[in-house]
């Protein structure tokens, strides 16, 4: 991501943050007044000149917003209730060997997909080629090896669902996690066969 659309993503983000505070607290977001307008506009500079010379000043309108984003952020000195950062359910995504070669026999012809889950949780797993046909599909139950709280492995040799060798290439990993609360995660991993 470059830094002037990190910068962007932050200010966006704080405009969308505060009014569900104030929300929370039974007060309403601060009203835009006429002697807010005097004030000087927010500029957002690129660092390392990623926006480019012409562009290192501009100011960026957000359509619909009749605030100004400096009266939505908080006065200086005011606390604000402290927000966690919602926990990941599933982390550590990994597998090894990667690239693999699938005509080799034993452990050395299949990778093993790795990852953490922080609770139990319904796990899906499925393969892709590079254009998006579906090769294979694992589901694993909340109780099941592969949706247990802790690190769980899925092991890959190479095979789609009818039990034959894929062809050599780039396969696409997706790991789908549905927790016992609702929230769905999906990571995705790329995978090299070799022969």
């Amino acid at each position: 991501m470059k830094k002037s659309t990190f910068l962007f993503s932050l200010v966006v983000g704080a405009t969308l943050l505060n009014p569900v505070l104030h929300a929370e607290e039974g007060k309403t977001a601060p009203e835009s007044d006429s002697s807010a307008s005097h004030q000087e506009p927010i500029y957002i500079a690129s660092a390392g000149g990623a926006l480019g010379a012409s562009n290192a000043n501009m100011l960026y309108n957000l359509p619909g917003m009749n605030t100004p984003l400096h009266s939505l952020m908080p006065p200086m000195g005011v606390q604000t209730p402290a927000r966690a950062l919602p926990v990941e359910i599933i982390s550590e995504v990994t597998n090894y060997p990667n690239p693999f070669d699938s005509r080799k026999g034993g452990l050395e012809g299949q990778t093993i997909i790795a990852y953490q889950l922080v609770q139990d949780a319904r796990v899906t797993v499925t393969m892709y080629t590079l254009l998006g046909s579906k090769v294979r599909t694992w589901d694993f139950h909340p109780t099941d090896n592969g949706g247990r709280q802790g690190i769980n492995t899925v092991p890959w040799d190479g095979t789609n669902e009818a039990g034959q060798k894929v062809s050599k290439g780039g396969y696409i990993a997706q790991i789908e996690v549905t927790s016992a609360d609702g929230t769905h995660t999906t990571v995705i991993r790329k995978i090299g066969v070799i022969h």
